[in-house]
């Protein structure tokens, strides 16, 4: 064998298991894919808790083992295949070959299942499982980068939802990762001033001005762009995130309120929505108290919001959480209301100050006959219970004329503002009533 054979075998085989590298795997794919297109199914395979090895037995015999599940899976694996290891304890096939999805599942499955009988180290009997993610091409891309990336997201997958299995690739996926992406930025975002708070005010139609806002977190990333709360709020309650940062959002809503209190500003009161989670925290009652103290603020400048849902559903936790916050004299808003399923009798039981009517009620309030029915029986019922009522979404005049009609007390929506940065809503100062 030539020198430049040797030096070419030595640059593309891993040297402790004898395997092809990556740099053998990807021109194997994608000689397959481009330009050709060839059917080829392609797998991640990860030693699930591999660290725990290396802690008990040491690095030389976590490589020896490394060195025999090598051995097995080239074993195991289909003869026209190429198996590499591409990092650690990761390794990775390339399949060339039409499959349907569950023809590939089930023949893995079969195939691989011997790579889980028992290993020894030092006499001792280990057993090891493993974790899969595939990508077929062409379905799930035409290339080798593609084709990889999505075989390792689907390994990401197993990896979150308990290992030891096998998952196909799933176009979901890509949005879970961007999640993931997202909760490891969080902190990092808070400490640097990304996120930035607006406020979207609220006109009373008994007094026919601005009296207050709602609070709204708004996400700039350098990395992601702007961030869509629909999509982080989510993401910070799934990993813990959100009681840091609804800490923050009250925090700097409580500043800003202290400040427009000594300005005299018209909006008297902010409303900040609080996340199921939270809400039924015995965390919360201590925190508030704590930052209204901190910024010498009354409690009656504070409101909170929670969705009709997260009350409904564990009922008699909220309901003492409520009853604390409003003996603090918090008031406490109903969000989203008629979206849920809330029974009358827990609503007049509920010590709350305020039912929000949702968005998809008022949308239609003028031109649907329904619709209308609806919001007029809200607001009875609300005057029933002696509770106020917010309409939320509101963007026409003929949506305000109705709902005047009905005598909903305040509306809130891009009628009156869109949510603006307190410096914006300073000219409210002057301009208090609509219109003017």
């Amino acid at each position: 064998m030539s020198k430049r054979k040797i030096v070419s075998r030595l640059a593309h085989t891993d040297h402790l298991t004898g395997l092809p590298n990556r740099r053998k795997l990807e021109p194997f794919i994608q000689d397959r894919t481009i330009p050709l297109r060839l059917p080829v199914a392609v797998v991640v395979i990860d030693i699930d808790n591999f660290n725990w090895v290396n802690e008990r037995y040491g690095y030389e015999s976590g490589n020896a083992l490394i060195v025999e599940f090598a051995q097995r899976l080239a074993f195991l694996a289909p003869k026209n295949s190429l198996v590499a290891r591409i990092e650690g304890n990761k390794f990775a096939l390339a399949i060339p070959g039409t499959y349907s999805r569950q023809e590939i599942q089930t023949m893995l499955s079969e195939q691989f299942s011997p790579l889980q009988n028992l290993f020894h180290v030092y006499g001792e009997p280990v057993h090891l499982t493993f974790s899969a993610g595939v990508a077929l091409a062409p379905v799930d891309g035409l290339d080798c980068h593609t084709l990889l990336l999505h075989a390792e997201r689907a390994l990401r997958h197993v990896k979150h939802h308990g290992k030891n299995d096998i998952v196909l690739y799933h176009p979901s996926f890509q949005q879970q990762d961007f999640e993931r992406q997202l909760a490891m930025s969080f902190q990092s975002a808070l400490q640097n001033g990304e996120f930035y708070l607006c406020y979207q005010p609220k006109f009373n139609l008994r007094t026919n001005s601005i009296d207050s806002a709602e609070v709204l977190v708004r996400w700039d990333s350098p990395i992601h762009g702007a961030v869509s709360p629909a999509v982080f709020i989510p993401a910070a309650e799934k990993n813990g995130f959100i009681f840091d940062l609804t800490k923050w959002i009250l925090e700097e809503s409580c500043r800003q309120m202290h400040h427009w209190v000594q300005t005299d500003h018209p909006i008297k009161r902010i409303a900040v929505n609080i996340s199921a989670p939270l809400f039924l925290s015995d965390r919360l009652p201590e925190m508030i108290s704590k930052i209204l103290k901190d910024f010498h603020l009354p409690a009656s400048h504070l409101e909170l919001e929670i969705t009709e849902t997260a009350i409904m559903e564990h009922f008699d936790e909220a309901f003492q959480i409520i009853a604390l916050l409003k003996k603090k004299g918090i008031a406490i808003s109903l969000d989203d209301f008629g979206t849920g399923v809330s029974s009358l009798t827990y609503v007049k039981k509920l010590p709350i100050d305020t039912l929000k009517i949702d968005k998809s009620f008022i949308d239609g309030v003028h031109t649907s006959f329904e619709d209308k029915a609806l919001v007029e029986m809200i607001i009875q019922l609300a005057k029933l219970f002696k509770l106020s009522v917010v309409a939320e979404g509101v963007e026409k005049q003929e949506q305000l004329n109705v709902l005047k009609k009905l005598g909903c007390d305040s509306i809130q929506g891009y009628l009156i503002s869109r949510p603006e940065r307190p410096e914006a809503l300073s000219l409210y100062k002057d301009r208090s009533k609509y219109g003017s």
